[in-house]
């Protein structure tokens, strides 16, 4: 505990009836150079993706009527009005990238914009990866990748849209168990002999690799390159962690978060553990940068694919619905867990503003509707201590790349860069 009276200890729990609480972080849980971070924003990002587009035609036609501040919401959208001044719509925006990929495939470069080959060669680093960079430094975690999928899944259908600064994909976490033991349970005194035998390893890895790359030809040294860059990056997260060892994580309560959801048997309860587990993860600082991939491309190989029977009670598999031009329901059910997600922020203060006011939530899809790259469905949410402006419908033609909105995401993040991926500028309407 401190000896400081108006410090709090960041263990500090709220006790009553036989439950302990975690208090969210506290004024008086800060103290030197965090007490000085609280004069600026934490800034915060999130990415949520889902596969193969939107309803474009009928009752349930996703994108909104009219333009600018003078637009109707659509039905799926409806739930988003109550947030209207904090969310932007947007129509028009793809990656030209995007539009010479195979209509599957989109799902990997929506956050890199890279051209992706067949082989997979081509992929560059992810807007989440970008910006953990500047945002990272002081968490617990740099980012949190997640997915309904385990593992990276194969090319042109990846479980998660993150890759690494090489292009490579970054495996997710699904299980809302393992993530809220990631996030909030306790550290094993065994954690540091683990950490050690870890490090030796990769130590030991990294040293006979000088010796065996002498006696190798070419193509084996790429190969070689690529493995052992993936061994310096567990290098890098071993060390990171032991920095963290000494530091307890967060206490929450579980009672309330439905943990036991899994997503073929119970979706909704499984999506509402996610975003409440999102959210209890920036609340506590433990990240500032999370990516949920809800889906992925595969036809009907995702946990996901079912999602939408088993909101709607009809028949088929995600991909056949949206050849159906029938995903509306979904459509709607997905931004009802939007809303969710915004409101949750929206009622957490930090400071002066709320969570939502320090974070941004960027929504959407790859494609307009399945196999076309092109007008991809988008909303982003929050940010207005970042310096967005809201509460517009915004649609762009094609000249305008996706990659312009990622680049004001940085700027308003405060990470100053002149461009990324196959930017062309900022989005001024944004700002």
């Amino acid at each position: 505990m401190s000896d400081k009276s108006w410090q709090i200890d960041r263990r500090r729990m709220l006790i009553g009836s036989g439950t302990a609480l975690a208090l969210p972080m506290l004024d008086g849980m800060l103290y030197g150079a965090q007490k000085a971070e609280l004069q600026e924003p934490r800034k915060r990002m999130c990415s949520l993706y889902f596969p193969y587009g939107v309803q474009m035609s009928g009752e349930y036609a996703w994108f909104p009527k009219g333009e600018g501040k003078d637009f109707i919401h659509s039905k799926p959208l409806e739930c988003l009005k109550r947030y209207q001044q904090d969310v932007t719509i947007f129509g028009g925006l793809s990656h030209p990238n995007g539009r010479k990929m195979n209509g599957h495939t989109t799902a990997d470069n929506f956050l890199t914009g890279a051209y992706i080959k067949p082989d997979g060669s081509g992929q560059t680093i992810s807007l989440d990866t970008f910006a953990s960079k500047s945002l990272g430094k002081s968490t617990r975690y740099p980012s949190l990748v997640l997915s309904t999928d385990e593992g990276v899944g194969e090319v042109g259908r990846r479980n998660t849209v993150s890759t690494t600064a090489k292009g490579r994909t970054v495996p997710p976490l699904v299980s809302t168990m393992k993530l809220y033991d990631h996030l909030f349970d306790k550290i094993p005194a065994s954690a540091k002999e683990t950490l050690r035998r870890k490090k030796s390893l990769l130590d030991a890895l990294l040293e006979d690799s000088k010796s065996l790359k002498g006696v190798l030809g070419n193509r084996d040294k790429q190969k070689l390159d690529e493995y052992m860059s993936s061994v310096r990056d567990s290098e890098k997260k071993a060390i990171r962690a032991e920095q963290w060892l000494n530091t307890p994580k967060p206490k929450v309560d579980p009672s309330s978060l439905a943990l036991d959801a899994t997503p073929i048997e119970s979706p909704e309860e499984y999506l509402k553990c996610m975003f409440d587990l999102m959210f209890l993860a920036l609340q506590t600082d433990s990240t500032r940068v999370i990516t949920y991939s809800i889906g992925n491309m595969r036809a009907g190989g995702s946990m996901a694919s079912g999602f939408p029977a088993a909101i709607t009670g009809e028949s088929g598999v995600h991909h056949k619905f949206a050849h159906g031009n029938r995903t509306g329901k979904y459509d709607a059910f997905l931004a009802s867990q939007l809303a969710y997600f915004v409101g949750r922020l929206k009622e957490a203060t930090e400071g002066a503003n709320s969570l939502l006011d320090n974070t941004m939530v960027l929504f959407g899809s790859s494609n307009s509707k399945t196999h076309v790259n092109r007008n991809y469905p988008l909303v982003l949410a929050g940010g207005s201590n970042l310096g967005l402006k809201h509460g517009q419908y915004l649609k762009y033609p094609d000249s305008v790349p996706l990659s312009n909105l990622h680049l004001t995401m940085l700027h308003g993040l405060g990470v100053q860069v002149e461009s990324f991926a196959d930017s062309t500028g900022t989005l001024p309407e944004l700002l």
